[in-house]
């Protein structure tokens, strides 16, 4: 199991148009510990797009940090669960065009996505927010990554 886990890891990083992507709109499928299924191509993009913008200088776990933040609130009753829809909800996250996402943006995605749900998470699943800075006042600090501050409702718990 642990082999099939790099394998993947390892060609979806060297070579990420291996992962499962269907080119029309679909949900993304996030249940219990089951990572994904399948996510839509123009979801992958979108979720580089967002990492490129909002954390594009950062190193590659704050990056991965980022697209773990999205699967999060996908995965939460409390949000949409589609990407799109999360991303563009209320403007809580970013698109700005600071160019094309980097090879790095769409690794960041990938690990994300591998990763979303194992022992090896990258953030636990009750991380929703971050901010460039300092921490949300009102939210439970739980890590700073690189310049960006990530944070839970203050009624998570960690697991």
């Amino acid at each position: 199991m642990m082999f099939s886990l790099l394998f993947a890891a390892y060609l979806c990083i060297n070579t990420p148009e291996v992962v499962p992507v269907k080119e029309e709109p679909a949900e993304m499928v996030i249940t219990g510990s089951e990572s994904y299924s399948y996510m839509a191509k123009d979801d992958i993009d979108l979720m580089a797009r967002v990492v490129m913008s909002e954390a594009g200088d950062q190193s590659l776990e704050c990056k991965e940090a980022v697209a773990t933040v999205i699967l999060n609130r996908v995965a939460s009753p409390d949000y949409p669960n589609r990407v799109y829809d999360v991303v563009h909800a209320q403007n809580q996250f970013s698109t700005h065009d600071n160019g094309a996402p980097t090879h790095e943006c769409y690794t960041a995605v990938y690990s994300a996505l591998i990763w979303w749900g194992s022992d090896n998470e990258i953030l636990p699943k009750s991380i929703y927010y971050f901010r460039a800075g300092h921490y949300h006042k009102w939210a439970l600090n739980y890590r700073q990554i690189d310049d960006l501050y990530f944070s839970a409702p203050k009624t998570a718990c960690f697991d």
